[in-house]
């Protein structure tokens, strides 16, 4: 089984107390920030491995931005990817229509049963990208997969819904996949895992090489402003002894009218 898997790189807010505004108010400060491959694209790449343990094949890893996201193309080979592909481009501030245009260009020239996304990305978060590739590429799609099985050119996959409950789908292949975490555990990339992966060859190819350019990327959203939601309330911490805190609970709770 042939298997490509779109990965992205996040920023690990995690890792930084407080996330501000850039000047240009169209994305967060990064500075200082580190990052991270994206949670959801490493349910995604343990699900391909996964697979093409049980079924042989090979995993591609494709990712579109400039060479400082060659770190989770090396993370994917240390995986249990066999390739990785970067397309040199400033994705980040495009919108899904544009990113997906550009995958689909590619994709297609390659050999795949099953392409897989994770379900959302951690930064923008809209769970758009996947269907619209699968949409361009003409191929049936699932998205929000939480559990699946392959039987010869079918795949069967059940994915999320609210409340808990659980949708079967029987899919021809090929078809594609965005992966809901918790489909199983990424695995934990040893230290040999990671050399192996710094030995290999990163394929790089430009808009140029998919017969694009930037004029032919012309976004349907665009991004006008980003803003901190507004403040409706504030906690206040009491402190004293028990007593102290008692009391001022009470007061409060007359002056709020509750009784």
């Amino acid at each position: 089984m042939d298997i490509v898997v779109c990965v992205k790189r996040v920023p690990d807010t995690a890792q930084t107390d407080i996330l501000r505004i850039a000047s240009s108010e169209k994305d967060i400060d990064k500075s200082g920030l580190v990052y991270k491959m994206n949670d959801w694209d490493e349910y995604a790449l343990e699900t391909a491995v996964q697979l093409k343990e049980k079924f042989g094949g090979t995993i591609t890893a494709l990712t579109i931005g400039t060479a400082d996201w060659d770190d989770i193309l090396r993370r994917s080979l240390a995986m249990g990817a066999d390739s990785a592909i970067r397309i040199d481009y400033d994705i980040a501030p495009e919108d899904p229509y544009v990113v997906a245009k550009v995958l689909k260009i590619l994709i297609q020239r390659l050999r795949y049963d099953l392409v897989l996304f994770g379900a959302q990305s951690e930064d923008f978060g809209s769970g758009q990208l996947g269907v619209m590739v699968a949409e361009i590429l003409d191929i049936p799609h699932s998205t929000l997969v939480v559990e699946l099985a392959v039987e010869e050119k079918q795949i069967h996959v059940k994915k999320e819904l609210e409340g808990g409950m659980l949708e079967s789908y029987i899919i021809t292949l090929p078809a594609l996949l965005t992966i809901q975490t918790g489909i199983n555990q990424p695995r934990y990339i040893s230290m040999a895992g990671i050399r192996r992966a710094m030995r290999k060859e990163l394929e790089v190819k430009s808009l140029e090489d998919l017969g694009l350019s930037p004029q032919d990327l012309r976004p349907m959203v665009t991004l006008e402003k980003l803003e901190l939601p507004s403040r409706e309330g504030e906690a206040e911490f009491i402190t004293g002894t028990a007593e102290e805190v008692a009391g001022q609970v009470v007061k409060m709770l007359k002056d709020s009218g509750i009784f």
